[in-house]
């Protein structure tokens, strides 16, 4: 720390400038002694929980909630977290860079709830410290300041007893922030508006806190809960905007609730209970079944298994996600899953496992065969994929049984993908391409039911899998298919003249 010292006045003259400099700032900014909670700002500074999440529209006070909650813990006047902590306190603001979130936010509002009594030399100037960016207090109590754009490791470092991150962060920065909390058995608190279409705290935070977690608080707030902003400013603010951002801005709504690929086709109507080989569900041995195929190691290998039947219904009863596996133990266990549950009569795979090695030469389709498991490779015309099953979902041709939890998980997340800034944004068309990320199953899935006969009122698809067949294969002709390809792995490669193998 850069030390500054106290200088004390000398004269009588010096020391009524001195208190009526302190009065003026007083009156103007009266500090924390000023803050009048609204009643969701109460509710959030109350909440005693480890890890508290403050989401809601704009102009709903998270700033300000998040910036006061910071202040009270440094002067030790908090309502709850002063009687769990001695003083002085440590703490740290996060911000989404320092140009903006830092320097235009978060420092000017904790600046205004500082009481000039906290301050060194009463002045803003003699306790913070720019080149350290930390706020240091008379009480000795301190506060840094650090953004989500700098490296991971910039965020290391002591333990903290309360820090508050203001809108969306990286998820690392949020898991090193939260391990300098635990030492100290410290707070984390987060305030955010938010608008990214896929966030890790919907999923880290905000499910498990609503589910109940006892270490998570959950606290929404709407935009017409601030009795300072009239319906129509927000109207304003919010005029051209999509109905998703709209939402998100008035609400604090999450948008990836709102933007995904198949909001209205997949829904709580497309879930069906278990599907068990009973009684109770005598289709399932007369229903054909067949599975989709995405092959992956670091990434998952994933398996959906449906039931089908001669209407077009389709109806997926279990899942094999597994990640970390190599080719034969996906194979083995694949082999015995399936005697478990039901034997598909067909597997469709992603083409690309055809690809052969330059090193080996062989492929990951070669070598699933090898080990005993035969797929043909599906159609991957993703355009067309996305279509039908938004069409089934939304006709009920296409059921996922309530065990198939992760890909539960995916349908209700996965969406197109979005440019890297808002300006590149406005200056191009909107993105058709799904977002690659969390759609293993989806992809399975669709190489799936791209192999089954197109329904009435579908789009035949264009020949695109390797069988160079669109619609679902009867029995003899992917026999016939399936050992082609077997014989073509046994018989020694030929090459043309040019050393390429043919």
């Amino acid at each position: 720390m850069v030390k500054k010292t106290t200088t004390q006045p000398k004269t009588e003259s010096e020391i009524v400038k001195l208190f009526a400099a302190g009065l003026r700032r007083t009156a103007i900014t009266p500090g924390i002694a000023g803050y009048k909670p609204l009643p969701h700002q109460e509710r959030f500074h109350e909440d005693s929980h480890k890890i508290r999440l403050l989401i809601g529209g704009n102009r709903v006070g998270k700033t300000v909630s998040g910036a006061t909650e910071m202040v009270m813990c440094l002067t030790g006047e908090h309502p709850i977290r002063s009687k769990m902590f001695t003083l002085p306190f440590r703490g740290r603001c996060v911000g989404v860079d320092f140009e903006t979130g830092i320097n235009r936010i978060i420092l000017p509002e904790i600046a205004r709830w500082i009481p000039p009594s906290q301050l060194i030399n009463g002045s803003w100037e003699d306790s913070y410290v720019k080149g350290e960016r930390t706020l240091y207090l008379e009480n000795k109590s301190q506060c840094e300041f650090l953004s989500n754009d700098q490296d991971v490791s910039k965020h290391a470092g002591t333990s903290r007893q309360g820090i508050w991150i203001d809108e969306h962060c990286d998820i690392e920065i949020y898991n090193e922030n939260l391990a300098r909390t635990v030492d100290s058995e410290g707070h984390i608190w987060i305030t955010v508006t938010p608008l990214l279409d896929i966030s890790w705290e919907y999923d880290t935070l905000y499910t498990p806190g609503k589910k109940g977690s006892p270490n998570i608080g959950i606290h929404e707030a709407s935009t017409s809960e601030n009795p300072y902003v009239s319906g129509a400013q927000m109207s304003i603010l919010t005029d051209g905007m999509g109905d998703a951002e709209k939402q998100a801005r008035l609400t604090g709504s999450f948008m990836q609730q709102h933007g995904t690929i198949f909001k209205g086709a997949f829904t709580k109507a497309n879930i069906i209970p278990p599907v068990v080989n009973s009684d109770k569900w005598p289709l399932y041995q007369k229903w054909g079944c067949g599975a989709g195929f995405d092959h992956g190691y670091t990434n998952p290998t994933a398996v959906p298994l449906c039931l089908f039947d001669a209407e077009g219904r389709i109806v997926v009863i279990d899942e094999y996600y597994e990640t970390g596996r190599l080719i034969k133990e996906n194979a083995k266990e694949l082999q015995a899953w399936f005697k478990r549950v039901k034997i598909p009569e067909y597997i469709l795979a992603d083409p690309s496992i055809r690809a052969k090695d330059p090193i080996s030469g062989g492929s990951i389709h070669q070598e699933y065969s090898e080990n005993g498991l035969f797929m043909a490779l599906g159609n991957n015309d993703v355009d067309a994929g996305i279509a039908r099953l938004r069409g089934r979902f939304k006709t009920g041709m296409l059921l996922v049984a309530s065990n198939c939890e992760k890909l539960i998980w995916e349908l209700e997340r996965y969406q197109y993908s979005k440019y890297v800034n808002r300006k590149t944004a406005e200056r191009n068309n909107t993105k058709e391409q799904p977002l690659k990320k969390n759609d293993h199953l989806i992809d399975a899935l669709r190489y799936f039911v791209m192999s089954q006969p197109a329904l009435p009122g579908e789009k035949e698809t264009r020949i695109g899998n390797i069988l160079n067949a669109p619609t679902a294969l009867d029995g003899d002709r992917f026999d016939e298919e399936l050992q082609n390809l077997v014989d073509a792995y046994k018989r020694e490669p030929v090459f043309d003249e040019y050393g390429m193998e043919i």
